[in-house]
C-alpha cells in the first residue's frame, strides 16, 4: 500500500472563464461554494467525484490554516480525485 504526500492529500481548484485569466489555487485544505439552489457545497480532499451547478458568489477556501474568499461567477463545478474545476462563461 502506498502512502500518499501530504500535497496529494490537499486539493487543487481551477477557475476557468471564457473572458479572463482565470484562477488556480494549490494545496487547499477545504473548500465551500453555493450552488444554483442557494444551498452552500462543503468540498474536503477525498470527497467523492461529482458534478454540480453553482452560482453568482464567493468561493470560501481554507489554505495555509487562513481562511480566504474570492468572487465567481455562476458556472459548473466538476470534481474528481482532489482537483475542482469551475467552467464559467462570463
Amino acid at each position: 500500500m502506498s502512502q500518499q504526500s501530504d500535497s496529494e492529500k490537499l486539493l487543487r481548484v481551477r477557475v476557468l472563464s471564457l473572458d479572463s485569466s482565470g484562477l488556480e489555487l494549490e494545496q487547499v485544505e477545504s473548500l465551500q461554494v453555493r450552488l444554483k439552489d442557494g444551498s452552500w457545497l462543503g468540498i474536503h480532499p477525498g470527497h467523492a467525484p461529482m458534478i454540480a451547478a453553482t452560482s453568482d458568489g464567493e468561493l470560501k477556501f481554507r489554505k495555509d490554516n487562513q481562511d480566504q474568499t474570492v468572487s465567481v461567477k455562476a458556472g459548473i463545478l466538476t470534481l474528481s480525485d482532489n482537483l475542482v474545476s469551475i467552467l464559467t462563461t462570463h
